[in-house]
């Protein structure tokens, strides 16, 4: 077996035996940490144990006694270390034996490439090839809705209860590995959907560790003194009781302050409070026998959300949200069998309360008023789960079965008041007037269900993953077949090249909150003449609604094709191919698109498309020194773009066209380097990508023309980043200076989209050139 240092089993470890005189050996270990040598002669030999994100296990003294023998290897997580020189496990390893097309970067990489800003996981994950954010800051892997694809925290969902998105957050210095699948993804995976996000945090060990980050705050000079961005974090980790029971506590408190230059000083201003605490313990009851349990809590109070160039702070919100998450799992190896268990519950809060209660007015080239809608949004999920995990058993190769089951329940409740909207001309003449009938407090709940069993199969040079999954979902009532499967076939006998290929389906989970739409009010809007005092129309009523039955399960089907080899051992070269259908999506879709009002109901389908071909190359100079570089051309389109909600109705018929964040080109590359200037660490981050699509409208806020026709400018940001280690009182500190989109490049998120504004198509919003400093507590000189 290969285990960490708290005994927890280590998958995908490449274990090595060599004998003088004799070629070496190798295995990799499976999901519970075992590996298996065969007739093999007795003797003496040296071992090499090595997975990224550990320390190197090397030149270990290995006798092997005649019949069957038992090794168990312990590999400890990287850390920054002083009093002693340990090697990291280089990143440029091929894992043979993993038929799933993923990427991941480690703690080191999360905490050395200079994304805009450090303390927000969320921006460290676009350092990922196939990850962007939209410019409403939502996350999109490989072209998906940010609601299909599945979060995992330590094993454990943690996406939105509600929407499925990536809502929480936990100190970053506490994230061990952030780890993606999008394609070949294994039938454990319950509503993996689109992709796997599978998060991974630092636990305690028998070791007292501190660490902090930018424990001294700043002040902004900017419309008066201010307490500015401030986001300091502590992680503290040691022994409970020593060999047995460990914790780790981290805490993160995060303050934005943030000035918007094209809105009039003194209502110009947006400020974020926010803090998290991520408690992880584990108790060793024996060496067998391993219990888990975390606590996640999340809390945050927006001022001015929503201030924008075009949004001044009478439009804006004010929000309040909390979140908890609780989960406990249990291993248990009994023989050579591993067993695992867990539960965790998980509840969220969110309000959202306008600044007054004037009408909203929607101008052509902007808004003003007070914003039209107050919530109430709460959101639950009790989840549970189990597997088993079997020794390998031989029969023409090795196999390595394995099997589980799931259940969650999901409660969605929302309190809404909703006021006036006017949308007038570019001669502030009224267009439309929108007002709200019935009842504001939808709720909705559903229950989900789902087993496995999953077979890897190893035989010479060739390694199968089949296997196949049942989920029942109580809302469609439905009950679906997932079969999966996907194979590498290994050309060199030193591992050093792999050809994947894999094919599935996937299912999707059910967005609470768009179901939830049907239940909610309605909206009744009044469109006037020329002169904006004669309706030329009765009311018009819009609702939404459910169809009687029918509404089949969305999934997704995934087929991935990918090649990773090394170049002189020290470069790593990956090709990847990705086609993803889906089927039986969610959307709501006018009944009478020919006329205003009417009847939105609720359809399955819509059908996203995404392809990619992505290349990549990471090489490492030295332990210090390594360089990344990603291309991905890619498409994300969808049959049914258009998204309509209260107060955002379009009357016209679902239409296809690509997605708000397609980005047909994407370049990424960072890396970082010594100098012998001072022993300054030179660290880069260099993005580019296709500017994302927007549509374009009329007066009376209607779509002109195919949605998302229209482009922003192409996106192009470079940080550069230096940072010194530096002793103060016996300890060792680290200082990085970062210059963020050092080439000042003009990057909008906002535009004038209304054709009728005399400014249409102007351009505003950005991060521009700034200047950012981070403190770190590294540890004892």
């Amino acid at each position: 077996m290969v285990v960490d240092e708290n005994a927890v089993p280590v998958a995908a470890a490449q274990v090595v035996l060599e004998q003088p005189g004799q070629p070496e050996v190798r295995a990799e270990t499976d999901s519970a940490g075992r590996f298996a040598f065969r007739n093999l002669s007795p003797g003496k030999y040296r071992a090499e144990v090595r997975k990224e994100g550990f320390f190197l296990l090397s030149d270990q003294a290995v006798t092997l006694e005649p019949g069957a023998n038992e090794l168990t290897f312990t590999l400890n997580h990287a850390q920054e270390l002083h009093e002693q020189v340990q090697v990291a496990a280089p990143a440029n390893q091929i894992d043979t034996q993993d038929t799933s097309e993923r990427f991941a970067i480690t703690a080191q990489e999360i905490r050395d490439i200079p994304v805009p800003s450090s303390h927000d996981l969320q921006q460290s994950l676009v350092a990922m090839p196939e990850m962007v954010h939209d410019n409403s800051s939502n996350l999109h892997l490989a072209g998906a809705r940010s609601e299909d694809t599945q979060y995992l925290l330590d094993g454990f969902e943690i996406g939105d209860p509600a929407s499925g998105t990536l809502t929480s957050h936990f100190n970053v210095d506490a994230t061990r590995l952030a780890e993606v699948q999008t394609g070949g993804i294994g039938a454990a995976y319950a509503h993996s959907g689109a992709n796997v996000l599978n998060l991974e945090t630092v636990s305690g060990d028998d070791r007292w560790r501190f660490a902090t980050t930018d424990p001294i705050p700043g002040i902004n000079i900017q419309e008066g003194a201010h307490l500015g961005n401030w986001y300091p974090r502590f992680v503290v980790s040691g022994p409970i009781v020593r060999g047995r029971f460990w914790f780790s506590e981290s805490v993160g408190i995060q303050h934005t302050f943030a000035v918007v230059k094209q809105q009039p000083r003194g209502a110009n201003t947006s400020e974020q409070w926010a803090g998290d605490s991520l408690l992880r313990l584990q108790f060793n009851v024996t060496p067998k026998h391993l219990l888990h349990a975390s606590f996640l809590y999340n809390i945050a109070s927006d001022s001015n959300l929503g201030l924008d160039p075009l949004h001044p702070q009478s439009t804006t919100l004010n929000a309040k949200q909390h979140r908890t998450f609780v989960s406990v799992s249990d291993q248990l190896w009994l023989h050579d069998t591993l067993f695992e268990l867990g539960v965790a519950g998980d509840d969220s809060v969110i309000d959202f309360t306008p600044q007054g209660d004037a009408p909203y007015v929607q101008l052509v080239n902007g808004a003003s008023g007070n914003f039209f809608e107050s919530l109430n949004q709460k959101g639950r999920r009790l989840q549970a789960f189990g597997s088993v995990i079997a020794g390998s058993r031989h029969w023409h190769g090795t196999h390595r079965l394995s099997g589980g089951a799931n259940v969650s329940g999901l409660t969605y409740s929302l309190a809404a008041q909703r006021g006036e909207i006017q949308a007038l001309d570019a001669d502030a003449i009224l267009v439309r007037q929108t007002t709200f009938i019935g009842p504001a407090t939808p709720m909705v709940s559903n229950t989900e269900a789902g087993a496995y069993a999953q077979d890897n199969w190893s035989v010479k040079r060739f390694v199968l993953q089949a296997g196949v999954r049942t989920d029942w979902d109580r809302f469609t009532e439905s009950l679906m077949a997932e079969p999966r499967v996907s194979g590498n076939f290994l050309p060199f006998s030193d591992g050093n090249a792999k050809f994947s290929v894999g094919w599935g389906i996937y299912n999707a989970p059910l967005n609470l909150a768009l179901i939830a739409q049907s239940f909610d009010q309605q909206q009744l809007d009044t469109f006037y003449n020329s002169s904006g005092t004669v309706p030329i129309l009765p009311p018009v009523v819009s609702r939404f609604a459910l169809p009687a039955s029918g509404l089949e399960q969305p999934r997704f089907t995934i087929t991935s094709a990918g090649w990773q080899g090394k170049i002189k051992g020290n470069t790593l070269v990956d090709i990847g191919l990705l086609a993803r259908n889906g089927y039986h999506q969610f959307a709501y879709v006018d009944q009478q698109p020919a006329q205003p009002g009417g009847l939105f109901l609720l359809e399955d389908n819509r059908k996203d498309r995404y392809r990619s071909a992505t290349f990549s190359l990471r090489h490492i100079f030295s332990e210090e020194t390594q360089v990344y570089a990603a291309y991905t051309r890619s498409i994300a389109h969808s049959n049914q773009v258009l998204n309509p909600v209260l107060g955002a109705i379009f009357y016209t018929a679902q239409q296809p066209g690509p997605l708000a964040w397609d980005a047909p080109n994407r370049f990424l590359s960072w890396g970082w380097a010594p100098t012998h200037i001072w022993g300054i660490q030179l660290s880069y981050f260099l993005e580019y990508r296709t500017g994302y699509p927007y549509s374009v409208v009329n007066l009376q806020q209607q779509i002109v023309g195919p949605p998302n026709s229209a482009r922003f400018p192409d996106y192009v940001s470079l940080n550069v980043g230096v940072e010194k280690k530096f002793g103060f009182w016996g300890y060792l500190w680290a200082v990085r200076v970062e210059a963020v989109n050092i080439l000042n490049r003009e990057n909008p998120d906002t535009v004038v989209n209304n054709i009728a504004a005399p400014n249409f198509g102007s351009f505003f919003g950005g991060q521009g050139r700034a200047l950012t400093a981070r403190v770190r507590f590294v540890g004892r000189k």
